[in-house]
């Protein structure tokens, strides 16, 4: 575990004394680097900047305008079962990406107050050595689950695009993933490389985008755990002043809940909508690789398809889940100091501390779901059901 550690420390380093979160950075980078121009939410150059929006903004509008060729063959298809199913596998999650990128851009002064806000409770309430250690353990499973999960999604996009420059004719605008309509203007080469390169970027910005959200969630996770170590200070009352550092965690405490409160309107609605169209596109992809899957290629890029969508469920809901149950061991981490040893006033501002405790931290997509895993099994449950009923009109017909 420690040189596992030390060799990810490499990557982007975190420093909690700097209130520098590597994570954050990394999959700033990521995003970065597929063209999402998210420019001042960590340290850049000028040029850097500049570089970023030279390049980040002509691809916007290319992907943009390759949403809208997938749409238009949807309306083109819609008596065709099959051709339909393959197309509203990757329209809703594109679209689903636009309006995320909508909301991140309409939140952006928001987003960007939020990280400047975890850096500096970081840089400041991340003191013990233990502290540390479960700063560096959440950095870990940050950074490792944010490649993995990048990787994972990297995968079928090289080989669609690989497959669509050795059989061209097979894949495009034919099969999935490259349902899309495109200009007959275009030379042939240039819509097979359009549209290689438009699903496979829409892919990975639609994982950078995600990912912020699922950070921002693991950053107050991590926050939640240091706030139940720090009340191991009052174990030693002599060594402290226990009520001035009880009012400093009682402000802790609420600075935590503001952040969930605007992370939660920053990102509710769009994690609703990501759920409901996960529905439908975790059932059209299973109803594709179940009843229609035939071997091909495109089956095979269909079936890493699924596994991507269930990855991106899993994280939303377990990520969530840990902050939900980190939040509930905080009325016992504050009952386990030495309480009956304080005087007072101390025992009030303790108490206070633990009626706010109660306030459980749950994330939610669109104030109806909660991001649970129980909430993933019913998703699961929810897409199955659709797959049967794809599958009886799909024998009927």
């Amino acid at each position: 575990m420690k040189k596992l550690l030390r060799l990810i420390q490499r990557v982007l380093p975190s420093n909690a004394a700097e209130g520098r979160i590597g994570s954050i950075e990394l999959n700033l980078w990521l995003a970065h680097l597929v063209g999402l121009p998210l420019v001042g939410l960590k340290p850049e150059t000028p040029l850097q900047k500049l570089c970023i929006i030279a390049v980040g903004y002509p691809v916007v509008l290319a992907v943009w305008y390759y949403v809208y060729l997938e749409l238009y063959d949807l309306c083109l298809n819609w008596h065709d079962l099959d051709a339909m199913t393959q197309n509203l596998v990757l329209s809703f999650t594109h679209v689903a990406f636009l309006i995320k990128f909508c909301n991140i851009c309409y939140h952006y002064g928001t987003l960007k107050s939020i990280l400047q806000k975890l850096s500096e409770i970081t840089r400041r309430c991340v003191l013990s050595e233990r502290q540390l250690e479960a700063f560096q353990r959440a950095e870990l499973k940050n950074k490792l689950a944010n490649l993995a999960y990048f990787h994972l999604v990297l995968l079928p996009g090289i080989l669609s695009v690989v497959y669509i420059l050795i059989a061209p004719e097979e894949f495009a605008g034919n099969r999935f993933p490259y349902r899309a309509q495109m200009p007959h203007f275009l030379p042939r080469i240039v819509q097979s490389l359009y549209k290689s390169f438009g699903v496979s970027l829409l892919a990975l910005e639609t994982t950078t985008i995600d990912f912020l959200n699922i950070l921002v969630m693991g950053q107050i996770c991590m926050h939640l755990q240091v706030l139940s170590l720090a009340f191991e200070k009052l174990h030693d009352s002599s060594a402290v002043d226990a009520y001035s550092w009880l009012v400093a965690t009682v402000k802790y405490h609420c600075e935590l809940i503001l952040l969930r409160q605007q992370v939660e309107r920053i990102f509710n609605l769009a994690v609703m909508l990501q759920f409901v169209s996960s529905v439908v596109i975790v059932a059209m992809t299973a109803f594709q690789v179940i009843v229609i899957g035939d071997g091909s290629k495109s089956s095979m890029i269909m079936n890493l398809m699924l596994c991507c969508v269930l990855c991106q469920l899993f994280l939303y809901c377990y990520f969530g889940n840990e902050v939900y149950e980190h939040s509930k061991s905080l009325s016992s981490a504050a009952f386990g100091c030495n309480w009956y040893s304080l005087d007072r006033r101390c025992k009030k501002t303790l108490l206070i501390f633990m009626v706010n405790a109660d306030r459980l931290f749950l994330f939610t997509a669109g104030g109806f779901m909660g991001l649970t895993l129980p909430s993933f099994t019913y998703i699961i449950s929810k897409s199955y059901s659709l797959v049967a009923v794809l599958r009886q009109m799909y024998s009927r017909s």
